[in-house]
C-alpha cells in the first residue's frame, strides 16, 4: 500500500511539473514573439536604431530564456535561433530591409515551432 501512495505521489508531482514547464515555455515564447513583432514593425518603418537596440535586447533575452529552454527543446533549434539573431543584428546595422524581415520571419517560425512541439497533445506523446 505504501508503494501505491508513492507511485501516485510521483505521478501527480510529474503532472504538476509538466504543467509548470509548459506554462514557462509558453510565456517565454510569447515574450519572444512580441519582441519579433516589434522588430518587424521597426524594420518596416525603417527605424533602424530602435531595431538595432531591440535586437541587442533580444539577444540578452534569448540568452536568459535559452538556459531554461535547453532542458525541453532540441539543440538544433537553439543553435538555429542563435545564428539567426546574430545575422539579424548585422542586417539591421547595414539597413538591409529584405534580409532583416526574412530573418525576423524565420525567428517567428522557429519560436512558434518550439511552442507547438511542447504542447501536451496526443501527437506529441506518440
Amino acid at each position: 500500500m505504501k508503494s501505491l501512495w508513492i507511485s501516485f505521489s510521483l505521478f501527480f508531482l510529474m503532472i504538476i511539473g509538466i504543467f509548470f514547464s509548459v506554462n514557462g515555455i509558453n510565456s517565454r515564447c510569447n515574450h519572444l514573439q512580441s519582441l519579433n513583432s516589434k522588430l518587424e514593425s521597426y524594420i518596416i518603418e525603417e527605424n533602424y536604431q530602435d531595431a538595432y537596440d531591440l535586437s541587442l535586447d533580444y539577444i540578452a533575452e534569448w540568452k536568459k530564456s535559452s538556459k531554461f529552454l535547453t532542458v525541453f527543446i532540441h539543440h538544433e533549434d537553439i543553435d538555429y535561433i542563435d545564428s539567426e539573431i546574430l545575422k539579424l543584428t548585422q542586417y539591421i546595422k547595414n539597413k538591409d530591409n529584405s534580409e532583416g524581415l526574412a530573418t525576423v520571419h524565420v525567428l517567428k517560425y522557429i519560436v512558434a515551432h518550439i511552442k507547438s512541439h511542447e504542447k501536451v497533445s496526443i501527437s506529441n506523446i506518440f
